[in-house]
């Protein structure tokens, strides 16, 4: 399904090492994983975000959009909305450009949403 976006997305951003689209009930619907080595379960790291974000729903506090980036040693775990149901993380390592990173993450969420 997102095969191909991701893999483009990483010819773009070489310091990504896993990539995936989750679903808020913590279910993942794809994800890629490319060279490095990743230091957690991303399957795993998904479902508990999925449950952090459902929580954050019910309190009201989380805005529509939002991204989230979390520091794990020597890589970092970002977190990216979709739509109200549907994230995407991404596992990188600390050489990752952000700007980079964000300006194509904004050209492919609306290919990403439309497969959705």
């Amino acid at each position: 399904m997102f095969d191909e976006i991701f893999t483009t997305f990483y010819k773009k951003n070489p310091g990504i090492m896993v990539m995936g689209v989750w679903g808020k009930d913590g279910l993942v619907l794809e994800n890629s994983f490319f060279p490095g080595k990743p230091v957690i379960d991303l399957d795993f790291a998904g479902a508990e975000l999925a449950y952090v974000l459902s929580r954050l729903d019910k309190i009201k506090i989380q805005p529509q959009k939002y991204y989230i980036k979390i520091a794990l040693g020597d890589d970092i775990l970002l977190v990216y909305s979709l739509t109200p149901d549907f994230f995407l993380v991404m596992l990188a390592d600390k050489s990752i450009i952000f700007g980079k990173l964000n300006f194509y993450f904004d050209i492919f969420r609306e290919k990403i949403i439309a497969i959705l």
